[in-house]
């Protein structure tokens, strides 16, 4: 069930986990306070599927305030690509709900998961009176689109720095915690998810994330995909790519 988050007493928090609204005041965000509204999804439950029609579903755009949702692609015979992984202050369904196309991709909570979510209608209300968010959703998407041709591009044969990519981008995206073996991802990142998300097999990327830890030693993986980042120098060497790329 949704619920409006018009008068809610912790609405400014709610907000401010949105990079996207970082621009405006308290103020300004009250006042866009009933656009919004909040709904829990249980993990594993499926938001929307891909091909759905947002007018049939509503045209939302969703942002995540706790959890993490999956925005996963399916085949024919049943072969899962994942998209990318939408974690607290993401948003994801725009491509949708903007030009009334069928979704590219279904969105399933990860885990636990809460979204905030407005319709088209009032998003573009938003947008013209602010019109700073509109540019941030630009910005945003293109740092997605950057993200799937580095992470997905074949043209880069080796999947090592694919990886490693994917890794770093994490790393910058959801930040990390300082332990004395390193700096742990604050979000987890399974084999599968990773084979998904690079296009390459289970076992491939079991031997990857094997080498990135033994031969390398620049990562740690521990057991339910936590990654540490022991060498973050050498990550970046092998990604080949800046640093400032990613942080």
């Amino acid at each position: 069930m949704a619920l409006s988050l018009e008068n809610k007493s912790d609405l400014i928090p709610r907000f401010r986990k949105i990079p996207l609204f970082e621009s405006l005041t308290d103020q300004e965000l009250q006042s866009i306070s009933g656009y919004f509204y909040e709904a829990n999804y249980d993990k594993e439950t499926v938001i929307f599927y891909e091909r759905d029609l947002p007018g049939d579903t509503g045209s939302k755009i969703y942002f995540v305030l706790k959890g993490c949702v999956k925005l996963v692609k399916y085949s024919s015979d049943g072969e899962s690509t994942i998209v990318r992984l939408s974690s607290i202050g993401e948003f994801f369904g725009v491509t949708g709900a903007l030009t009334d196309k069928p979704m590219p991709y279904s969105a399933e909570a990860l885990m636990d998961t809460t979204v905030m979510f407005i319709e088209k209608s009032n998003f573009v209300r938003l947008v013209e009176r602010f019109p700073q968010v509109a540019l941030g959703v630009i910005t945003a998407l293109g740092q997605v689109l950057w993200f799937n041709y580095e992470t997905h591009n074949q043209v880069v044969k080796k999947t090592d720095a694919r990886v490693s990519k994917i890794l770093l981008y994490h790393f910058k995206r959801d930040g990390f915690s300082e332990t004395p073996e390193g700096k742990l991802l604050n979000i987890q990142l399974p084999h599968d998810y990773i084979a998904s998300m690079t296009g390459i097999a289970y076992e491939e990327s079991v031997r990857i994330i094997s080498r990135l830890k033994k031969n390398y030693g620049c990562i740690n993986y521990l057991r339910g995909g936590k990654i540490v980042i022991t060498d973050l120098d050498k990550l970046s060497e092998i990604a080949q790519t800046e640093d400032s790329c990613f942080y």
